[in-house]
């Protein structure tokens, strides 16, 4: 399920905005094509930015909309420090070793940069049966994401904002017939104004935004 709308979506662009203030080389990791998901509508925002899309064995028939690169988040053959941003969209449940990708993310990043990532919390499985591959048609899913185990994962970045995106009243509204209605007035007025989002409470879905320290940055665990 994407971010389309009411407070979870103005709450993601505000993030992702901060994530992409003086950012120059702008890394889209994990992803299937340029500008997937959330980044399509505001594709303009990367305009006279170096923005590359890396997907795992991505598929290479969306046209101009094609990944940039091929990369293994567990394992990225990049030069570390080499992007002012990094954004990294419902990819870590699908990841083996989290804290291998965790660490890469890190390393890749310019000291003073931003690390703007999205992961599910109580969510819906959303893999293929059986999968071993994480290619981006045929993935497994491994892994939710409570916001301490995230803060074990990017307990190395400074600033480190960890955001439900969506509080109670949604969450279990995603699992109803009302699912479909959830983004439509007056029902999205409606959540926004009622639902109490809160760190450690129940949500879908994290946004995490860090930045790598100046000084020299410690693996993780």
């Amino acid at each position: 399920m994407g971010i389309t709308a009411g407070r979870p979506l103005q709450v993601f662009r505000e993030g992702l905005a901060k994530a992409l203030e003086g950012a120059t080389d702008v890394l889209d990791i994990g992803t299937e094509q340029r500008f997937r998901k959330e980044l399509r509508p505001i594709e303009h925002w990367f305009k006279g930015k170096n923005y590359r899309a890396a997907g795992y064995r991505p598929r290479m028939d969306f046209g101009e909309y094609n990944c940039d690169l091929d990369l293994d988040i567990c394992h990225i053959d990049l030069p570390d420090a080499s992007f002012d941003c990094v954004i990294c969209l419902e990819v870590l449940e699908h990841v083996g070793d989290p804290f291998a990708a965790a660490n890469e993310l890190q390393l890749i990043l310019r000291p003073g940069g931003f690390l703007f990532l999205t992961v599910p919390f109580l969510h819906a499985y959303h893999g293929k049966m059986g999968s071993k591959s994480a290619a981006h048609d045929d993935f497994p899913d491994y892994w939710r994401f409570t916001h301490q185990g995230l803060q074990r994962l990017f307990g190395s970045l400074s600033d480190l904002e960890i955001t439900p995106l969506n509080g109670p009243i949604e969450f279990r509204l995603r699992f109803t017939p009302l699912e479909k209605w959830i983004d439509r007035a007056p029902l999205r007025g409606a959540i926004d104004w009622l639902d109490r989002p809160r760190l450690g409470g129940t949500t879908t879905r994290h946004m995490l935004l860090g930045r790598r320290p100046r000084a020299r940055l410690s693996t993780a665990a």
